[in-house]
Formats: C-alpha cells, sequence, structure tokens
C-alpha cells in the first residue's frame, strides 16, 4: 500500500466534525507499488463523507478555503462553483457535489462530496452537481474485454451539470449453459471508487457500512458476487495492490451474496458495449434563454460579403447526406478587417425564408442554434464552423470497420446532448391549447410526410413511371400493388399502406389534431448536427444544429420521426455507399415480394437507441401523461411517419437488395398501433428493446 497522506491534510478534520470519512483512490493509486512520487502521479480521484446534506452546502460555500488545503489544492477547476440552498429548486435535484482543482504540481485532484443522508434513503440513482460535462466512461471489462458506461446529464446555468449516475449498471438476466441467472454488471463511476479506493478516515463504521449497500445492490443484479475484475480499472492495480483488494472484497462479500444454485459461474457473459443508466427523467433546467448561443456575423463581415470583397471561394461538393442545398466557403482577408481573416459558410436553399424564420424561432427553445443574414443573392449567411457532422463521423466509423471507439464516443455524447436539447424543448413548449392547431397545419414539416404522399408526388420523383428488379421490368402502377413478404410475414401492398399513411399523417386528421404540439427542429438527424472534435475546458464538446427550414410547432411525433428513424437504421438508410452489402434475398413470386434478411444491429446502433428511448421517449412519455396525456394514443402517427422515413427520403432505386431492404424496414414499422407493438417492430429489425 502507498502512503496517502501526503495527499489529504488529515489534521485538519478535527477542526470540521461534519466530515465523517474520506476514500482516496485513482490511478496513481492503484498502480502505485511502493511509495508515492507526486512528480509521477497521473492524478487522484476522491471521496468526503460529511453528515448531512447541508453539510455539503457548509464546506463547498462557506468552508471553501479551508477544503482546498485539506486536498491540497492550490487553484480550482471552477471557482464560481456554488452549491444551491434548500430554498433553490435545485436543491432536491443533486445528492452530491463534484469539487476538483489542481495541486502545486498542476495535477487534478478531485472529490465527490456525498453525505449520510444520502445512505440512508432508498436511492441508488446519483445525481452530482458538477462543473464537469462527462457521460462516457470507458472501463475494463472481464477477460480483456471493454465497454462504456453511459449517463446522461442536465446543463444548468453558470456552466455546471448534473450528472446522473447509479451504483451498478446491468443488462437483463439471462440463463448461461450451466442453468444459472446472470446479469453483465458494472458499477457506477462513484461506486467503483467507494468500493476500490483506500478509507484514509472513518472506514468504521460509515465506509463499511456503504461499501456493504453498494455491494449488496451489484450481488442483486448481477447474480453474484463482486471480484476485482468488476472494477473498471482493475488493469491498472498493482500487484499489491490487487493483493490487498482481494483481502478487503473477501472481507465485504458475505456468503450470502454467492448466487442460489451454487458457486459463482465462470461462463462469460456476453455484456454490451455501451451500458446506459436507468435514470430516464432530466430536471427542469434553465430554458435557452439562459445558454449562450452560436455565434451569428459581425455587420462588418456580411457588408464585406456584399461588396465582393472575399479573398476565395470554395464550392463545396454535394454530400450524400444533403439533398435540397448547395453551400460554398468563403474566405474574408484580414487586411479588409483589420484582424484574421474570417470564413464565412454561404448556403443557398429554396426553402431560405423558412429556415430563417425557423432560426429565428428556434432560439426560443434551443440552445446552439445559428441566425443567419440573408444576401442579396438570396444565400444564407453563417460563421464557418468547422466542424464534421455526427453522420459523416458515423460514416467514418463504419468505414473503419467499426472500430474507432474514439469517433463513437463522440457520436454517442452528440445523442445525449440531443436527447438533453429536444426534452427540454418539448417541456418548455409542450401544449394541449386548440388556439395554435390550425397553423400547425400551415407548418413546413408536413412536406417529409403528407405532401409526398399525394398523387404518389416522391416515389415518382424518384423511380419514374417503372421500376427494375430482378431482371424483371414493372410499371409503378403494378409494383405499389403487390403485398410483401418480409421474413415470413404477410403485409398489404405500398399502395394499401401508402393510403393508410395518408390518412393518418393528414394534417386535419385526427391523430394530428390529437397530438399534442411542440416546437422542435422537425430534422434534427445526425446530418443536421455539427460536433467539435476537440474537448472544451468543462469536458463537453462544442455541438451546433443546423437545417432550421422545418422548425416550429407541429405535432410531437412527427418531430420525433426523421432523427428517431434515421439516426437507429442509419445502416439501412445509407446501404448504398457502406464499404459492403448485408445480404439481402428476394424474389417477385406467387403475386408477393418476398424479401428474406437476418437484421444486424451493431453496438453503436443499440447504444443510439437506448440513449433516445431512456433519456427522450419514456421521460416524454411520462411528462405527457403527468399532463393527463397520452401518446400512446398517437402511436400510429409515430409508426406511420417512420414508414415514410423508411421508403420516401432517399432514391434506392439503381441497387434493388437496398431499394427493397429500406421498402421492408419501413413496412414492418406499420403494424404498431400502441406501445408495445411498436417496440416490437424494433426488436423485429435487430433492435433489444
Amino acid at each position: 500500500m502507498p502512503s496517502l497522506l501526503m495527499f489529504v491534510c488529515l489534521d485538519r478534520l478535527p477542526d470540521y466534525p461534519t466530515i465523517v470519512a474520506v476514500l482516496l483512490g485513482g490511478s496513481h493509486i492503484y498502480s502505485a507499488e511502493d511509495g508515492t512520487d507526486e512528480r509521477h502521479a497521473s492524478d487522484w480521484d476522491g471521496a468526503i463523507i460529511v453528515s448531512t446534506k447541508l453539510a455539503i452546502l457548509h464546506l463547498v460555500n462557506e468552508q471553501r478555503r479551508s477544503l482546498m488545503e485539506i486536498l491540497g489544492i492550490v487553484r480550482e477547476e471552477c471557482p464560481e462553483l456554488r452549491v444551491p440552498d434548500p430554498s433553490s429548486s435545485r436543491w432536491d435535484q443533486f445528492d452530491a457535489v463534484r469539487f476538483a482543482g489542481f495541486d502545486r504540481l498542476a495535477i487534478k485532484r478531485s472529490v465527490k462530496i456525498l453525505s449520510l443522508d444520502y445512505f440512508s434513503g432508498p436511492k441508488t440513482s446519483l445525481n452530482i452537481l458538477s462543473f464537469k460535462d462527462k457521460r462516457i466512461f470507458e472501463a475494463s471489462g472481464p477477460r480483456g474485454t471493454r465497454f462504456y458506461r453511459v449517463q446522461q446529464a442536465t446543463r444548468l446555468e453558470n456552466g455546471l451539470f448534473i450528472l446522473h449516475d447509479q451504483w451498478v449498471y446491468a443488462t437483463p438476466a439471462t440463463v448461461c449453459v450451466h442453468g444459472r441467472e446472470a446479469s453483465f454488471a458494472a458499477f457506477g463511476v462513484t461506486a467503483d471508487l467507494l468500493i476500490s479506493g483506500v478509507w484514509l478516515h472513518g472506514r468504521d463504521p460509515y465506509g463499511r457500512l456503504i461499501q456493504d449497500q453498494i455491494l449488496a445492490n451489484y450481488s442483486a443484479l448481477s447474480r453474484q458476487p463482486a471480484n476485482i475484475q468488476s472494477f473498471a480499472k482493475y488493469h491498472q492495480f498493482s500487484s499489491k495492490y490487487s493483493s490487498w483488494f482481494n483481502k478487503q472484497l473477501s472481507e465485504l462479500n458475505p456468503l450470502s451474496d454467492s448466487p442460489r444454485n451454487g458457486l459463482p459461474c465462470h461462463c462469460p457473459l456476453l455484456g454490451k458495449t455501451f451500458l446506459c443508466a436507468e435514470t430516464v427523467t432530466t430536471p427542469d433546467g434553465p430554458f435557452p434563454g439562459s445558454f449562450p448561443q452560436s455565434a451569428s456575423l459581425s455587420s462588418q463581415s456580411v457588408e464585406l460579403y456584399k461588396q465582393t470583397k472575399a479573398s476565395s471561394r470554395f464550392q463545396r461538393p454535394p454530400s450524400v447526406f444533403t439533398s435540397n442545398s448547395t453551400a460554398a466557403e468563403v474566405t474574408l482577408p484580414a487586411e479588409a478587417l483589420g484582424e484574421k481573416a474570417t470564413k464565412i459558410f454561404c448556403k443557398h436553399s429554396p426553402h431560405a425564408q423558412q429556415e430563417v424564420e425557423g432560426a429565428m424561432n428556434a432560439i426560443a427553445f434551443y440552445p446552439r442554434v445559428q441566425l443567419p443574414h440573408v444576401a442579396s443573392s438570396g444565400e444564407m449567411l453563417y460563421p464557418y464552423f468547422d466542424r464534421m457532422t455526427e453522420s459523416e463521423l458515423r460514416l467514418s466509423f463504419l468505414r473503419s470497420g467499426r472500430s474507432d471507439w474514439h469517433t463513437a464516443e463522440i457520436m454517442l455524447y452528440a445523442e445525449l446532448v440531443k436527447a438533453e436539447d429536444m426534452l427540454r424543448a418539448y417541456k418548455k413548449s409542450l401544449t394541449g391549447r386548440s388556439e395554435g392547431r390550425a397553423k400547425t397545419a400551415e407548418q413546413p414539416i408536413h412536406r417529409f410526410f403528407h405532401s409526398r404522399l399525394v398523387q404518389n408526388a416522391r416515389f415518382r420523383e424518384f423511380y419514374g413511371d417503372s421500376l427494375h428488379i430482378g431482371g424483371k421490368t414493372l410499371s409503378l402502377a403494378d409494383f405499389l400493388e403487390i403485398p410483401w413478404n418480409v421474413n415470413g410475414a404477410v403485409y398489404p401492398s405500398l399502395n394499401e399502406l401508402f393510403r393508410t399513411a395518408m390518412d393518418v399523417v393528414h394534417p386535419g386528421s385526427w391523430q394530428s389534431m390529437s397530438c399534442p404540439i411542440v416546437f422542435g427542429l422537425g430534422d434534427a438527424h445526425g446530418a443536421n448536427i455539427m460536433i467539435a472534435s476537440e474537448l472544451s475546458p468543462d469536458n463537453s464538446r462544442e455541438i451546433l444544429y443546423v437545417d432550421y427550414e422545418v422548425a416550429g410547432f407541429h405535432p410531437i411525433m412527427l418531430d420525433l420521426a426523421k432523427p428517431l428513424y434515421i439516426d437507429v437504421f442509419f445502416d439501412t438508410l445509407y446501404m448504398d455507399i457502406l464499404p459492403e452489402l448485408p445480404e439481402t434475398r428476394f424474389e417477385i413470386d406467387g403475386g408477393l415480394i418476398n424479401i428474406r434478411f437476418t437484421p444486424y444491429i451493431d453496438d453503436i446502433t443499440q447504444a443510439v437507441f437506448d440513449v433516445k428511448r431512456r433519456y427522450l421517449l419514456q421521460p416524454l412519455f411520462e411528462l405527457v401523461l403527468s399532463l393527463g396525456g397520452d401518446l400512446e394514443k398517437n402511436i400510429t402517427l409515430l409508426s406511420n411517419a417512420l414508414f415514410l422515413c423508411a421508403t420516401l427520403t432517399r432514391n434506392h432505386g439503381t441497387i434493388p437488395e437496398v431499394f427493397l431492404r429500406n421498402m421492408a424496414t419501413g413496412i414492418v414499422f406499420s403494424r404498431a398501433v400502441d406501445l408495445k407493438g411498436f417496440y416490437s417492430c424494433f426488436k423485429t429489425l435487430g433492435v433489444k428493446t
């Protein structure tokens, strides 16, 4: 065991009787063999347990200088951090506070400050007030595997966050070949620290009782006691630390925690690459008026552009992710501005007026929005944002053999932020008031759905009057009348399904009129989300929403449809540009279009779905129920919108396998009329629900 007293000034603790226990962990502590050398310390994390939640406030707000001296911190990470008091609406929204800074060698030191009040209650979720926005944590699994723990966060005012952690992340129980039930389970970030760290003060009775609670929760979920490989950084443990920690675990794990049907099973559990926390509700945060929006162009830059003072103009090549606009990058010279050169993003779209109006409305509900200037040429002028879209990153990930986990982590962070922003916007705008109904029928989002069905406009735009499939040429009229057999299940013809969908998504239909109205971006899928590759000081990544042309007030199910379908079934929608086509067998015979394929959902796709279900759909359904509504009554609207996203978004006519696979994927959704059936459609298509 290394000497740890140099890291914490325990001599000061008697002056602070509310501090009942102190624990220390971190990679340097885990890996040290003999003694410690501060010059080689990479990081350390700790925990302070105080008597009451109110003591957290006093320690951070009123005894801050003493807290820094106890921890050896000379420079704070966030001097603006203040713990809300009990009169604040924030008080009940957090359980613990993360406090961090740097020592005299500029080495990061951080602690989670928790209370005995928290551990005396029934909660196993853990909401942490923090300056740092960390939502995805890598961990080492058994037998050299790797996985990620995913937790949602809520942005608050003054750059603070609430991190939604929990004690244990676990998959549903499965039965191994020996007939034993077990789950793939992992400790949450803070729980892992509280078990694997070293108690410097207060192990008995407080530390031991806390560890017993957490380990009992782990055993209940995993069906077996924790061992050294249950911890995220076990591969960093030195031999001495491993020996000491194994002894600690043997003392902590009671025999009664072993599986009821025998000794712990050593069958390898099929774990998920991404384990999501169960936390599904997000506290009400400040609405976007409290958040800074993305920068707008200066009036000087706009004027110089109008005077054609640009030093260069680069026309962007067409993108597979953009179908109705063109873009260019323009550079304004430094000498014209009296400062460094400025780049402008110029966008030309037939829907420019709608985009300007959408952006102006969006800033009331969404952060990360840019307001365009409109040039006399009709071009929209935006500040240049040199980032990739989520969809571009997704394609890069797929073309790299699905092995670039750094890119996967960036994409998943964007999905978490998007779920947070959409849910917040829905909460602010959700209304059942009838006076807004007339205007919703005029909203441009309907051109994605109802307008494309009128006289089969979109199908004819894509495929003309005939289709060539499997060596046969079929008139469009004949093709649309043929029923489908998808993996053994028979469905009606596309014509029948399109007629049904047209009735359902009509702006005046019962489904549209009864669906709650919200403000949404309408098209917030990955191709319209830009992400910074580098981290900000608070560990977040800069994100920008683009394309506001259908932003407005519309039925919530239509707003959900495109991001839900395109982000979850990205591999299907863009199958034609992937490195290889999955096997799809088809024939048109016996009056049926027969198609067979084996659904395949990779780990990142499953994680995207889990994020949307846990952190957007589930809390949204609960919110509407609390307001006296029931979104399950509008599942038919969502399922038909998903059907149209699959069949009418892209032209796949040149590759029959891709065309039929997308048609079949959409057709599967056409049957859903309730929530159970809705999730059953995802399951049919390979998604674990």
